[in-house]
């Protein structure tokens, strides 16, 4: 695992006594991560967020589809013993996997954490094009509608008594790069509330929580521009004891005669989806931001909005003609 590097600065004193302190981690979910808290001392904040560092590097592991580490059953093992054996799992693996299961239900299959044989497909494509632009290519239709063979969700069999996971199809994978990070962000909510901490902001790679109270009522943040890099923001909202999440074109893509491919793939199609350059989702759960920012992304806006209104989200899209369009 890389080594942790934090960068600690002390930002403000607040009426209270206590103060804000920041840090960023640079090893988590393939991202970039950042945590600012008000606390007593700078060494309560450094245990604190050593702590949130450990137990996300944890979960990080438990969900990794490429790496295997000494003493823990993951996201790989289980993908590698498909078609051969069940796997004892984590609890948060476990109910990581059957969140995703609901997911599938709740989305009409859009968000398909069984569809790692497609997934893997344009992962390979755009770390080959990533590497060598000379040789950047799109995958066939065969290969995609190949790999699209072994999406079956129901191939996914979980022993709730025994937390086993087996997957019935040997060449279906599992891939849960829709929701971890929404799962992993709620789980530092929660370690951040047992520390007692009241106010503080976690940006996890896009997915952020905040928390408040009296000294910091609201933090205000920015959706950013969907262009790689870019500084700029198209719009702004204060988030109070709640979850923002964005799914954009902007990261994990890249260009093949002139053409942006990026990572969101829609079933329907098995290309990248094309109706909106980013979403953002604001709620309770992150979660939920992860699952919602995602499927309103590959819908169409007048399918994403109904989706809006019945499931009262807070929504902001930036379209393909850079409108950015509100709800409510």
């Amino acid at each position: 695992m890389k080594k942790i590097i934090l960068l600690l600065c002390l930002l403000m004193l607040t009426a209270c006594g206590k103060r804000e302190y920041s840090t960023q981690y640079f090893d988590l979910f393939d991202t970039y991560t950042s945590f600012q808290a008000y606390c007593s001392s700078q060494s309560e904040f450094e245990e604190i967020s050593e702590g949130l560092h450990s137990e996300m590097a944890r979960l990080n592991k438990l969900f990794d589809i490429y790496n295997d580490y000494e003493g823990i059953s993951n996201l790989k093992t289980i993908n590698d013993n498909a078609g051969i054996s069940p796997v004892k799992v984590d609890e948060d693996l476990y109910a990581l996997i059957k969140e995703g299961i609901n997911a599938y239900n709740e989305t009409d299959g859009y968000i398909n954490i069984a569809m790692g044989s497609v997934l893997r497909v344009w992962h390979d494509y755009r770390e080959m094009a990533e590497t060598d632009p000379d040789k950047a290519a799109v995958p066939t239709k065969a290969e995609l509608e190949e790999a699209a063979l072994h999406r079956d969700i129901n191939s996914i069999v979980l022993n709730e008594k025994d937390k086993s996971v087996y997957i019935k199809d040997k060449n279906t994978s599992i891939d849960v790069g829709a929701i971890a990070k929404g799962y992993a962000a709620d789980k530092a909510r929660q370690y951040l509330n047992e520390k007692g901490i009241t106010a503080g902001l976690l940006n996890l790679g896009g997915n952020v929580i905040g928390l408040n109270d009296k000294v910091k009522p609201s933090w205000k943040i920015g959706v950013q521009k969907p262009t790689e890099g870019s500084s700029e923001y198209v719009y702004k909202l204060d988030i109070e004891n709640e979850a923002a999440v964005s799914s954009g074109n902007y990261q994990r893509y890249y260009v093949y005669e002139g053409k942006v491919y990026h990572h969101i793939i829609n079933k329907d199609t098995l290309l990248p989806a094309d109706n909106n350059k980013s979403v953002t989702i604001v709620s309770s759960s992150s979660l939920e931001g992860d699952i919602y920012s995602t499927y309103l992304f590959i819908l169409p806006y007048e399918e994403g909005i109904k989706i809006a209104e019945e499931k009262g989200l807070n929504v902001v899209w930036v379209d393909n003609k850079d409108k950015v369009k509100i709800f409510p």
